[in-house]
C-alpha cells in the first residue's frame, strides 16, 4: 500500500470514529492558547479566528504534529521500532510550553486507552510496549500515526483528517470564547480546507529535520494563559 492509495470503507469509519469530537480524548477541553488571545484581544471576530488558526496550521503545531504523524506512519508500516522511538522522543520535545505539551501527551494517552477497549490491534500494541519499556509516552499525532499505519489505513487520508478534526476544535472553541454564531463556526471550518490540503501535503514530503515553527504568538498566548485569572480551557 502506498501512502496516497484509496481509503477502504473501513479505514473510512475508523479515521472519522477516531477524529470524532466524541472520540474520548477530551480535545474540547483543550484551545492551544486560544483562550488567552481571546483574552488579550487578539482574536475578537471570525476574521481574526480564521488568521490565528490558519497560522497555527501552517507555521506551528499543525504541520509539525503533521510532520510527525507521517513518520511514525512510515515507522509502523515498515517495523522500525528505533525510528519509531526517535519520533516519539521528538514529539514530546517538540512543545513550546507546559500546556501544550500535557495537551498532547494527555491527548495520547486518552486515545490509547480508547483504542485498546474498541480496536485491539498486535501491531499497535507491541509498539507501545516498545515505548513504554523504553519509558517513552505517545504524543497524540504519535499514537494516531501509530494507529493508522498499523491498520493500513493511506497516510494521506490520515493527514488530512487529523488537521481537520485539530482546526475544527480550535475553531469550535474560538465559537464558544469570542464567542460566534454556529453558521460562522461552519464558514471558518470551511474557509481552513485549503490551509489543512496544504499542510497535509507538505507534510509528505518534509524531513523532520526541515520542521519548524514561527507561529510563535501562539507560545506566548499558551504560556499567559497558565496563571490566567479565570479559564475555561486546560491550554
Amino acid at each position: 500500500m502506498t501512502s496516497a492509495e484509496p481509503l477502504a470503507p473501513a479505514g473510512l469509519y475508523r479515521l472519522t470514529a477516531w477524529l470524532s469530537p466524541g472520540f474520548p480524548v477530551g480535545g474540547y477541553t483543550y484551545s492551544h492558547g486560544l483562550e488567552y488571545a481571546v483574552e488579550a484581544g487578539l482574536v475578537h471576530d471570525g476574521p481574526s479566528l480564521q488568521v490565528w488558526v490558519e497560522a497555527i496550521l501552517r507555521h506551528g503545531a499543525g504541520i509539525i504534529d503533521a510532520g510527525l504523524l507521517r513518520a511514525t506512519w512510515q515507522a509502523a508500516r515498515s517495523g522500525d521500532d528505533s525510528a519509531l522511538a526517535d519520533v516519539a522522543l521528538r514529539a514530546c520535545a517538540w512543545r513550546a510550553t507546559a500546556e501544550t505539551a500535557a495537551e498532547s501527551l494527555d491527548q495520547g494517552r486518552a486515545f490509547v486507552i480508547a483504542l485498546a477497549a474498541g480496536w485491539p490491534d498486535p501491531c499497535r500494541e507491541a509498539a507501545l510496549a516498545q515505548l513504554a519499556a523504553a519509558g517513552i509516552a505517545p504524543a497524540y499525532c504519535v499514537a494516531v500515526g501509530l494507529a493508522a499505519g498499523c491498520a493500513r489505513i493511506p497516510l494521506d487520508a490520515t493527514l488530512r483528517c487529523y488537521l481537520q478534526a485539530f482546526a475544527s476544535s480550535l475553531v469550535s472553541a474560538g465559537v464558544r470564547l469570542v464567542p460566534l454564531g454556529q453558521s460562522e463556526g461552519v464558514r471558518l471550518t470551511a474557509s481552513l480546507e485549503t490551509a489543512v490540503v496544504a499542510t497535509a501535503s507538505l507534510a509528505q514530503s518534509a524531513a523532520l529535520d526541515d520542521l519548524g515553527t514561527s507561529a510563535w504568538m501562539t507560545e506566548w498566548a499558551s504560556m499567559r494563559h497558565e496563571d490566567q485569572y479565570t479559564r475555561l480551557f486546560r491550554s
